[in-house]
């Protein structure tokens, strides 16, 4: 038997398809009756850490000192001090604005684990909310670059079978505690 809506060879007994999650027709499990499904089990909210955040632009300003400000240092003239000076203001003034604007948008990050699904949903800017079934979840990981583990913050993700590809799952940026909530989230979607 094949799905109908993706084309993915199937087991005769199957009554979902591996590839896609739909339902095969007429093939609906009775024994997979609605769980009442209203109680958040975790909720996880990512971490706005401030020396995190700034690392890309001290570097920028660090290179662009080494790199333009020190042959103009060399030479002293006002007008490059001042063009120097010019650009690390507006390196300041980006940050300030990305970091209002970032901060805003992490407290509005919010992740709920219920007993079957999880649901995601941003409401800053643009207001966004995506469900996942936790049987339409084919893996869990846990990733910390190096500066996230000078942090303590790390990334978790839910991947998905989506067919395009595109938005198939779920990640949770800098997760303070990462390690501990991914445990927790291993547990929850096991159950």
């Amino acid at each position: 038997m094949f799905c109908e809506k993706c084309g993915t060879k199937l087991p005769d007994d199957a009554a979902f398809c591996t590839n896609c999650g739909a339902s095969v027709s007429g093939n609906v499990k009775k024994s997979e009756e609605k769980v009442s499904d209203k109680e958040v089990q975790l909720q996880v909210k990512p971490t706005y850490k401030t020396g995190y955040m700034i690392l890309p632009y001290i570097t920028m300003i660090v290179i662009f000192l080494v790199c333009m400000g020190l042959p103009m240092f060399a030479i002293s003239t006002e007008a490059g001090m001042s063009v120097s000076i010019g650009i690390v203001g507006v390196i300041f003034v980006i940050f300030g604005i990305s970091y209002l604007f970032t901060k805003k948008q992490y407290s509005s990050y919010q992740y709920d684990f219920y007993k079957t699904k999880v649901i995601y949903k941003d409401s800053f800017l643009n207001v966004s909310e995506k469900e996942v079934k936790y049987k339409f979840i084919r893996e869990v990981t846990m990733r910390q670059t190096i500066f996230q583990r000078m942090f303590n913050i790390g990334t978790i993700v839910l991947f998905t079978n989506a067919e395009t590809g595109v938005g198939n799952g779920i990640s949770i940026i800098n997760v303070e505690n990462v390690q501990e909530i991914y445990k927790k989230i291993k547990s929850t979607i096991d159950v």
